[in-house]
C-alpha cells in the first residue's frame, strides 16, 4: 500500500478514533449514562447495591449522589490509614467519576464536579507512581491533566514518557487512543509522527502475515481514519470477518467499522455536485 500523507485538520471529527479512546477509560460511565437515559424515558431503573433486593425501588439522582458520596468517604477514610493499592485506587477513581457525572449532569454543580476531577488527578498521580509502566494509567493521567487544565510542561512530560513506553512495548489500542487525544488537543506534530510510526510497524506486520486480527483491526482503523485509505481499510476488515469467530469482540468491532465506512462512502457518493 502506497504511503499517504497524514491529514490532521479533521481529526477531531473522526468518530472511530473517539470510540477507541472511549474503550480505554478506566471508569467509563457509559453504562451509567445509558441507565439514566433509559430511566428518563421511562425504561428500567438502575439499582443501587443496597436496593437490588427490593425490585420495586425507584432510585432518583439524589439516591445515587448520596451513595457515591458515601463510597468516596469510605475509601478516602481507608486510604488515609492504609497504603494505596491499584485495586483500591481504581475503585476510588470510578467512584469519583460517577459522583462527578451525577453532580454535573443532574445538579449542574460545576464546582463539585471540578473538585471530583481534582481528586481523580491526585489518585491517578498515585496510581502511576505505583505502576509506572502501565500505559493505560498514564494515558488516563494525560487525559485528566488536559481536562483539568494542568501545566503544559507537565502534560508534555507525561506524553513523552507514555510515547517512550509505547515505542518499547507495542500496544496499538493505547497508542491510537493517545493519537486521538493529541489530535483533539492541538498536538499536530506529535500526531503526524505517531501515525507514521504506527503505520510503518503495522504495515510491516500486516504485509508479512505476522499481524493477528486485533492488530489488523487497528491497522485498518489507523489507515481508514488518519490516512484516508478507506478502500484498503475495508479490504482488511473483510479479511478479519472471514477469519474471526462471530462472537468475538474483534469481529463485532470490525463489522461495525466496516458498516460505518461503507455507509459513509455511500453518503459521499450521493452528495450532489457542487
Amino acid at each position: 500500500m502506497a504511503a499517504k500523507k497524514v491529514t490532521v485538520k479533521n481529526l477531531k471529527k473522526q468518530r472511530w478514533a473517539v470510540i477507541v479512546a472511549a474503550v480505554l477509560a478506566l471508569g467509563m460511565i457509559v453504562s451509567l449514562v445509558g441507565s439514566f437515559i433509559i430511566q428518563a424515558v421511562g425504561g428500567g431503573d438502575p439499582l443501587l447495591p443496597e436496593q437490588q433486593i427490593n425490585q420495586q425501588a425507584e432510585p432518583q439522582p439524589e439516591d445515587y449522589l448520596d451513595y457515591y458520596r458515601s463510597e468516596v468517604e469510605r475509601l478516602d477514610e481507608y486510604l488515609a490509614g492504609n497504603e494505596p493499592t491499584e485495586a483500591i485506587l481504581l475503585e476510588q477513581i470510578n467512584n469519583y467519576r460517577y459522583l462527578g457525572f451525577i453532580q454535573q449532569m443532574f445538579f449542574e454543580d460545576e464546582e463539585a464536579f471540578e473538585s471530583s476531577q481534582e481528586s481523580i488527578s491526585s489518585l491517578l498521580d498515585t496510581l502511576v507512581e505505583i505502576a509506572p509502566g502501565n500505559a493505560e494509567y498514564r494515558y488516563e493521567l494525560i487525559g485528566n491533566y488536559i481536562d483539568t487544565g494542568a501545566d503544559e510542561e507537565a502534560i508534555k512530560t507525561e506524553i513523552v514518557v507514555l510515547l517512550d513506553l509505547l515505542h518499547e512495548e507495542f500496544n496499538p489500542r493505547v497508542h491510537l487512543a493517545l493519537v486521538n487525544l493529541l489530535a483533539s488537543n492541538g498536538y499536530e506534530e506529535m500526531v503526524v509522527a505517531e501515525v507514521e510510526w504506527l503505520e510503518n510497524l503495522l504495515n510491516a506486520k500486516y504485509e508479512s502475515g505476522e499481524a493477528d486480527n486485533e492488530e489488523s483491526f487497528y491497522y485498518a482503523l489507523l489507515i481508514g481514519e488518519y490516512l484516508e485509505k478507506r478502500d484498503d481499510a475495508m479490504k482488511i476488515l473483510k479479511e478479519i470477518l472471514q477469519d474471526e469467530p462471530e462472537d468475538s469482540m474483534i469481529y463485532q468491532d470490525a463489522a461495525s467499522y466496516l458498516d460505518y465506512l461503507e455507509t459513509d462512502s455511500a453518503e459521499v457518493e450521493e452528495l450532489p455536485d457542487q
